[in-house]
């Protein structure tokens, strides 16, 4: 009999694909920035939407965002714990941006890199 960890990949991977999909991560942009997933309630309703399924297909007792009631964005912890689970790397880099009316301002770019 299979062990649980090797047992629902292909499930682990569907729901990565719908993280990717809410993120608009795919094989020619891996970045997503912090201040855009912050200011999107729609994108944040929907990453925490797969959190029964994250409980269903991952060994997810101990991530931050499942013990800790009060974490503050639940939804990048999710993000940061599914992809590490699935042997990923989450590197977080501050840039500045300048708006349309040459306002610069600091924002966190994460970059989603494959091990």
């Amino acid at each position: 009999m299979p062990k649980r960890v090797d047992k629902y990949d292909k499930e682990r991977m569907d729901i990565l694909q719908k993280m990717f999909n809410i993120l608009d991560i795919n094989e020619n942009n891996n970045t997503f920035l912090l201040h855009e997933l912050d200011n999107n309630d729609e994108k944040q309703k929907q990453i925490l939407e797969l959190e029964p399924e994250i409980k269903r297909y991952f060994i997810c007792s101990s991530w931050s965002c499942f013990k800790d009631p009060n974490i503050k964005r639940k939804y990048l912890s999710l993000i940061k714990h599914m992809l590490k689970y699935m042997n990923y790397n989450i590197y977080s880099v501050r840039k500045f941006f300048k708006t349309e009316n040459d306002i610069s301002y600091r924002d966190t770019v994460y970059n989603i890199i494959i091990n």
